[in-house]
């Protein structure tokens, strides 16, 4: 049974909608011919308007307004004054239709009185009167009688009727017969009342060009509908349609089978039934020609929705009044109205008197205090729809207040609302799945899957997608950085072990050694092996000392100004024992102005040692090395370019970390600690280490701050 009723229902929907549905695709089929309707009517009307008594009368009105303003004229300050007075309408007429003119006043003898040329910007005569879309010559004998010459117009001979009219009973029945201008003299005087004068000995020249005839008209509408204006074929066919649909509103709930007519959306309160109304009504009169004229007769969507909107409305107000039959009109009275549901309430307000209003203003209060708040608090996961009501309804009290004080258009509103409600609600939803999806992809993130990937378009998220990358790609390089740690240590383990034990051993053998020998000479060869071992393990053991406190940061630096060329130098000097005993050929090119940077001398100088006697001993003897000092831009440069003996097969971002030695067998003497001193002295000192190869060639660079005296 229930389904039965349900689907009953279903089918008064349908007919509801196939009820608004027809009437707003007809209104689209008549369209075309209304707006030709309307271009005709407005066409006359223009017409119309340049020949009628209106337009042409403002001519006349110009002559003597001109007349009783020329210079030097008694009281023509206090016309001109008098015209631009908002109690005196129709002289301020006067300036507003001047604007437009071109004129030209000659005296008795053809000499110029005054003149404007607001358009071409040309001197008017008589004779160029005919460039102009409207041209005529109104003249006046010494004793005041006018008469009219119109030489340029496409209505010239009515116009010249009508101006005759004019002339013949306009002035003793127009404003300018009894016309006076109030006199406000210097002096203690009483103020006086003057009466134009009629002008005499004067001759106007009027021209008006087809654009300012046109703004004209268009402007101060003589005549003229404006482009609200619609068709009466078309206001009859809204006015049909809608009773129709008033009378399907009202017909339907009659079926008992359809169910419908009692819907809670039909229970609006007649208040609020008669406002929408009122606004309806408003829009059809004002606004539906303005809909022929928008795409000159041509509907498109918009135009469709609009219609759709008016006839939802029709239906909607007309089956909210209809629940005037099943309820009377008493019982309608009181509950379909907010007066009605609260008439108890308000009975009481004026005995309650000052309590009763203070309780409204706290209740006021409260209710304002409660929307803030839920607008505050909102929550994105639940009670969406009830919160983008409450926001749309917000948006609607806003957009309704600013019609009311500004030119906006009425009848977008609802329109506006019920679309913004679906707009925002699939918005919202479309947020909450993307933002669901971020959830996932930072959850994948915290358990540790560094593989997970957000191919989906995020929306106002997808600024987070990158940012999610950079915590993978820093995640990853830590993992790495942490396994080669590990795996560093494990070598320093290893590598330690073997470069202390080795010295170690052999010291402990040599001293066995020396406790047994008889032979002097053996025992000074044996002392001697021990010292050179145990200087061999003192300079591993500092070497270890010094890279640790440098690697933890643990060093005191004694920052001078250092000159490097003459420090390179110095080192270099003390050095040359070594080098000459490798063969090496040192090139050097030194600059001739000092290279200054502010440096611990001590750590510099172990940073040249250590270079120096890198080159020592890994260099292919017999060959040359290239050292070059120089600065570029803010930097100094200092470059050691040498050819190995050995093939080159280390990677050379691991050459400076600690333990790591060129010689991968160690066979040779070294602690694998020079070139990762070097990388950290230089680097505390703020400059930057840098080690590149080239086949056998090895290149070793130094760049620090260059100080500018």
């Amino acid at each position: 049974m229930d389904i039965k009723l349900k689907n009953r229902h279903k089918l008064a929907i349908f007919f509801i909608m196939i009820t608004i549905l027809i009437p707003s695709l007809a209104m689209l089929t008549g369209y075309f011919s209304w707006y030709q309707m309307k271009t005709e009517t407005k066409t006359k009307a223009f017409k119309n308007a340049e020949k009628s008594s209106d337009f042409l009368g403002h001519f006349l009105e110009s002559t003597y307004l001109l007349y009783n303003t020329e210079s030097g004229r008694k009281y023509a300050e206090d016309v001109e004054k008098s015209l631009y007075d908002s109690y005196n309408a129709e002289m301020s007429e006067y300036s507003h239709f001047n604007s437009y003119l071109d004129y030209r006043v000659l005296d008795e003898n053809g000499g110029d009185v005054e003149k404007s040329t607001v358009s071409s910007g040309k001197n008017l005569t008589e004779s160029n009167l005919k460039n102009y879309a409207l041209g005529m010559i109104i003249s006046y004998d010494a004793n005041g009688k006018p008469s009219v010459n119109i030489k340029q117009s496409d209505y010239a001979k009515e116009q010249t009727v009508t101006m005759r009219k004019l002339i013949g009973n306009y002035f003793q029945d127009s404003w300018l017969s009894y016309c006076e201008v109030t006199i406000y003299p210097d002096t203690d005087e009483d103020y006086e009342e003057v009466s134009l004068q009629t002008p005499k000995n004067r001759t106007y020249l009027f021209a008006m060009s087809t654009e300012n005839l046109k703004e004209y008209i268009n402007d101060y509408k003589i005549g003229n509908p404006d482009s609200y204006y619609a068709p009466d074929e078309m206001n009859d066919t809204i006015l049909l349609w809608m009773l129709v649909v008033a009378a399907a509103a009202w017909l339907y709930p009659c079926f008992k089978t359809f169910q419908t007519g009692n819907e809670k959306i039909f229970h609006a309160p007649l208040e609020v039934t008669v406002i929408a109304a009122l606004v309806l009504i408003e829009f059809l009169m004002n606004q539906s020609g303005a809909l022929l004229s928008r795409m000159k007769g041509y509907p498109d969507f918009l135009d469709w929705m609009v219609w759709l909107g008016t006839f939802a409305a029709t239906y909607w107000i007309a089956a909210s009044l209809r629940r005037v039959i099943p309820l009377g009109i008493k019982g309608y009275l009181k509950q379909q109205t907010m007066v009605g549901r609260h008439w108890e309430k308000i009975k009481t307000i004026g005995s309650n008197g000052e309590d009763t209003a203070k309780s409204i203003g706290k209740r006021f209060k409260a209710f304002v205090a409660k929307v803030w708040k839920s607008l505050q608090e909102v929550d994105l996961t639940d009670k969406s729809n009830k919160i983008l009501l409450r926001i749309v309804i917000c948006n609607f009290a806003v957009l309704f207040l600013v019609c009311l004080f500004w030119d906006y258009r009425m009848q977008a509103l609802v329109i506006y609302s019920v679309i913004l409600f679906f707009i925002l609600r699939k918005y919202y939803k479309d947020i909450k799945r993307k933002y669901a999806r971020l959830l996932e992809a930072t959850g994948e993130l915290a358990k540790g899957n560094m593989n997970v990937e957000i191919k989906e378009d995020l929306g106002m998220f997808n600024p987070f997608k990158p940012e999610i990358e950079k915590i993978q790609e820093g995640y990853k390089k830590a993992v790495e950085e942490e396994i080669k740690s590990q795996r560093m240590k494990t070598e320093l383990i290893t590598n330690v072990s073997h470069d202390l034990k080795t010295p170690l051993t052999a010291i402990i053998t040599y001293v066995n050694l020396l406790k047994d020998e008889k032979d002097e000479e053996k025992k000074k060869e044996y002392v001697d092996v021990l010292e050179r071992k145990s200087m061999r393990l003192k300079v591993l053991i500092e070497d270890l000392f010094d890279i640790s406190k440098a690697s933890s940061k643990n060093v005191t630096l004694n920052l001078t100004d250092v000159d490097v060329v003459n420090l390179f130098k110095q080192v270099k000097l003390e050095l040359d024992e070594k080098i000459e005993k490798t063969d090496l050929e040192f090139k050097c090119n030194y600059p001739e102005e000092k290279m200054t940077a502010v440096l611990d001398g001590q750590k510099t100088y172990r940073i040249f040692e250590n270079l120096i006697v890198n080159v020592t001993k890994y260099a292919m003897p017999h060959t040359r090395v290239f050292v070059d000092i120089f600065r570029e831009e803010k930097e100094i440069v200092v470059q050691m370019k040498n050819v190995s003996k050995d093939e080159l097969t280390f990677n050379p971002q691991e050459i400076t970390e600690r333990f790591v030695r060129g010689d991968e067998s160690r066979n040779s003497e070294g602690s694998g600690l020079g070139l990762a001193i070097v990388r950290s002295f230089t680097e505390l000192q703020g400059g930057h280490f840098h080690v590149e190869t080239e086949a056998d060639l090895f290149k070793a660079e130094i760049r620090w701050p260059w100080k500018n005296k």
